[in-house]
């Protein structure tokens, strides 16, 4: 999987509201009236989407990154996506 494809994936099918504004391109998506930030990619990311990398972005979306590879080859729909999303607990930082 590639970025453009997960970029068009978010905007397309999952309607993020992307926000180019800041060091990266932050997605947006609005879930039982509440705005979330779903992930994040770098303005200058291309071409293929590293393992560790793929399984990140998964985790800020709070798929599998099997479930991740559905969602941009449109096996997952975006309901089932949000139904995942509100099931399971957001991604917390480490703390330092």
């Amino acid at each position: 999987m590639d970025y453009a494809d997960l970029s068009g994936a978010l905007t397309s099918k999952g309607k993020a509201d992307p926000d180019r504004s800041g060091d990266h391109i932050i997605f947006y998506i609005e879930v039982k009236g509440r705005m979330y930030r779903a992930t994040k990619i770098s303005h200058n990311a291309r071409g293929q989407i590293d393992v560790n990398t793929l399984g990140l972005i998964a985790r800020q979306m709070r798929l599998t990154s099997h479930e991740l590879r559905d969602f941009v080859g449109c096996t997952l729909k975006r309901r089932d996506w949000l139904r995942l999303w509100l099931r399971r607990p957001p991604l917390r930082r480490a703390v330092q």
